[in-house]
């Protein structure tokens, strides 16, 4: 499962250098996981070079069958699979290509086991969150749907595939759709799909939204907010809500970037936020590009390694901000290397269904994200007292100008969600 994470952990990277391209000044907030988990679902059902493009972009190919010194059910049953093809590939050559399918359903079976594996510890942590994460295939009751498909969906992405009538009830679709996503959302996230984006040609639908919402472990109080400016730029600046608090954190510094790093747990520690400043400097813009183009996974897992981090007394400045996202992927992930799926002369989604015209219309991704002073009222107080008395110098972390931030599931090391403050 580890290489799994990798794996995320590397697409993550890969996407969110593909989303600011066009523009280094917007705020970014995606769920790598989720977009992940809803790939993992068409891969599932995806066979030839459908399937390999995907492998190639999510870094699915790079999964290693040692991951672990325990014995792995995941690795039991996909060993299975390959020693049936292997016996089979045996019998001729004429039985290759069989060997091959065997291969590769061995591979799928192992990503989708370590899917199910890794979404089972993040759903049994969720009493501390709330995390919500809305996947969901949407497809034209025309085109039947095979069975063993619908059972691989439900078994590891804890989600199933729908029918919808695109063709005679385009409307009403969407609107069953959107319904869906708020439901799954706590409300907050609405209008998945706009008026104009579902069609009576549209035959298969990418759902994937996902809300977060946690309580600080050390909250802010709300009469130490303040207005404050954020740098926005070498020229502009804008008045933003900073909270402030004192207190023990885990701080970093990355020489190589002049930058720092501060974690901040969520209630019970099982979540953190990450944040990474680069240097204060007269063209903040520039700093922030600096600090995206040098990171890497190794560089974040070295970065926010205990050997890096240590427990500071620290004086946080943070903004409060919310977002909302909204992308849609078709473009961006055409870009990235995965073509097939979106053209209806080359798709191959026929472990999906049996139906060679089935080919993927849309893949939208909508995120929320609220940070504010919530959290743990009570541990805020007697962490502040007790450190001020015995270490009366403070590390300054104050983001007051554009930063990167990452959510992570500090047990399994998982990025649930990645983002860029240029506008609080």
């Amino acid at each position: 499962m580890d290489s799994l994470i990798a794996a995320n952990t590397k697409f993550c990277f890969d996407l969110f250098q593909e989303i600011s391209k066009d523009d280094s000044c917007q705020n970014i907030f995606f769920c790598p996981l989720s977009l992940s988990a809803a790939l993992g679902m068409v891969r599932l059902g995806a066979r030839s070079d459908s399937a390999h493009q995907i492998d190639e972009v999510l870094h699915f190919n790079e999964l290693s069958q040692n991951d672990s010194q325990e014995p792995d059910p995941c690795l039991k049953s996909t060993k299975e699979v390959l020693a049936e093809g292997s016996a089979e590939g045996q019998k001729g050559k004429t039985e290759a290509p069989d060997q091959q399918a065997k291969s590769s359903n061995g591979e799928n079976q192992l990503l989708s086991c370590y899917f199910g594996k890794l979404l089972s510890k993040l759903d049994r942590a969720k009493m501390y969150y709330t995390l919500s994460m809305a996947n969901r295939l949407y497809g034209e009751q025309d085109f039947p749907i095979r069975p063993e498909y619908v059972d691989g969906v439900i078994e590891f992405y804890h989600t199933t595939i729908e029918s919808v009538d695109f063709r005679k009830d385009t409307e009403n679709s969407r609107q069953k759709i959107n319904f869906w996503v708020e439901s799954q959302c706590q409300g907050k996230i609405k209008e998945l799909f706009g008026k104009d984006t579902i069609s009576n040609a549209t035959v298969l639908v990418l759902v994937n939204a996902v809300y977060f919402k946690a309580k600080w472990e050390k909250s802010f109080d709300c009469e130490n907010t303040v207005d404050a400016p954020f740098s926005l730029n070498e020229n502009e600046r804008k008045s933003v809500k900073m909270m402030k608090q004192k207190g023990q954190f885990r701080i970093g510094f990355i020489e190589e970037l002049q930058a720092q790093i501060l974690e901040m747990r969520y209630n019970t520690g099982k979540v953190s936020m990450f944040i990474v400043l680069p240097p204060c400097s007269q063209d903040n813009v520039m700093g922030l590009q600096e600090l995206e183009k040098h990171i890497t996974y190794e560089k974040i897992v070295a970065w926010s390694s205990p050997e890096n981090m240590s427990e500071e007394a620290v004086s946080v400045s943070f903004p409060q901000f919310t977002m909302e996202n909204t992308y849609d992927l078709n473009s961006t992930l055409q870009d990235m290397g995965i073509t097939d799926i979106f053209d209806e002369t080359k798709a191959d989604l026929t472990g999906i269904s049996p139906s060679p015209k089935l080919y993927l219309s849309k893949v939208i991704h909508k995120t929320f994200v609220e940070v504010d002073e919530m959290g743990t009222q009570a541990a805020a107080a007697s962490g502040v007292v007790g450190t001020e008395r015995s270490r009366p110098s403070w590390k300054e972390f104050n983001a007051d100008h554009p930063f990167l931030f990452f959510i992570k599931h500090n047990e399994t090391q998982t990025i649930l969600f990645y983002g860029r403050v240029c506008s609080p």
